[in-house]
């Protein structure tokens, strides 16, 4: 065996061992991978070439499940490159109806769906709620679905009639708790409201994790105040580290009374943007070079948009772990970024603050 094969090897090795999630900088959108070794899941799929070179560069062969949470375009476009791939095979790809959808893209993401069930090449599973439960778990990766649950996907989203309660496409947003090796490591909300997050809460009200993606990329949450939303799921969650999935160039997000609710609330929660917000430095991208940056692909890489970037969580010995590490992204933060809307909430890593403390 020669030298290189020997490296190529051990990395192969390496690479089987590894457990962890990725939540990807692709702009505005959401997508995160969740992988055990050469096989993952793949929550949402924003943009379809920048997930695949991911996957490729992780040497995943297994795609356990796809979960699209719901219909907006910003998390499902990416699956019309991914789902007819043939580098991958994939078990199960999750979705729920949405009759209220009635987008161009929605309806070519299901004509797909349904002709690669009918040929085997995957099974389609219209139907994802709190009946699943932990069923989407494979190896040392646990998900467990918190909403919606079955009655309300029962109903689908719509306009509130009578006694019953209805929820919009974003309320109706599959939200999914995420552990490795056991350790809640991730809330992945998509873009559930506040009349869902307020039905969650009643049945799941302490969900402790190190990482919440913030829903709908920190902008608006479908009614009530930005406080009181904040409050709610950091209450709920009482996170390490808070991520704003979002692009640079669309809706201006994070909404900064968001953020500030945060730096209120609960100032000892690391705040992280994917890509650099244009309330925090308006006008030309600042051309110092993003060393904190590791090799995961990004949207924002090729043009200096990112902020965080792409962020890895992984678990050492019951310690979670992020990359980018807060030190040095801080510290290009405070020596780069004009007005940044997260200077003077403290991102001292391991330090979990309690919720009865605020």
């Amino acid at each position: 065996m020669t030298e290189v094969q020997a490296g190529l090897r051990i990395a192969r090795q390496s690479q089987a061992n590894v457990a962890e999630a990725v939540v990807l900088d692709v702009g505005h959108g959401n997508c995160a991978i969740l992988r055990d070794g050469d096989t993952c899941a793949v929550i949402d799929a924003r943009s379809g070439t920048l997930l695949l070179s991911e996957l490729h560069r992780m040497g995943i062969r297994r795609i356990e499940h796809v979960v699209l949470s719901h219909s907006d375009e910003d998390h499902i476009q990416g699956a019309l490159q991914l789902l007819p791939h043939h580098s991958f095979s994939i078990g199960k790809v999750w979705a729920n109806s949405d009759s209220a959808k009635e987008s161009d893209l929605w309806d070519e993401l299901l004509v797909l769906v349904d002709h690669l069930d009918s040929i085997g090449r995957l099974e389609a599973e219209i139907g994802i709620s709190t009946a699943q439960r932990d069923r989407l778990g494979f190896g040392r990766v646990g998900i467990t679905v918190l909403h919606p649950t079955p009655y309300q996907i029962g109903h689908g989203p719509g306009k509130a009639k009578g006694a019953r309660p209805r929820f919009t496409t974003n309320g109706l947003s599959v939200v999914l708790k995420v552990s490795i090796d056991a350790e809640p490591i991730l809330l992945l909300p998509g873009d559930i409201d506040s009349k869902g997050m307020e039905s969650m809460l009643q049945r799941f009200p302490d969900i402790p994790v190190h990482t919440v993606v913030y829903p709908h990329h920190g902008g608006g949450n479908g009614g009530g105040s930005h406080a009181g939303f904040v409050k709610a799921i950091g209450r709920a969650s009482n996170p390490e580290m808070v991520v704003f999935s979002m692009g640079r160039d669309r809706f201006k997000n994070p909404i900064p009374e968001v953020v500030a609710a945060f730096g209120q609330e609960f100032p000892l929660t690391r705040i992280a943007c994917t890509q650099l917000s244009a309330h925090c430095h308006s006008g030309d991208l600042p051309i110092a070079t993003r060393d904190y940056l590791g090799v995961r692909a990004a949207a924002g890489l090729a043009d200096g948009k990112c902020c965080a970037g792409t962020l890895t969580i992984t678990v050492t010995e019951g310690r979670v772990e992020v990359q980018p590490e807060p030190g040095p992204h801080h510290d290009w933060i405070r020596g780069n970024v004009r007005a940044p809307m997260c200077a003077g909430i403290i991102q001292l890593p391991g330090q979990r603050q309690s919720p009865d403390a605020v």
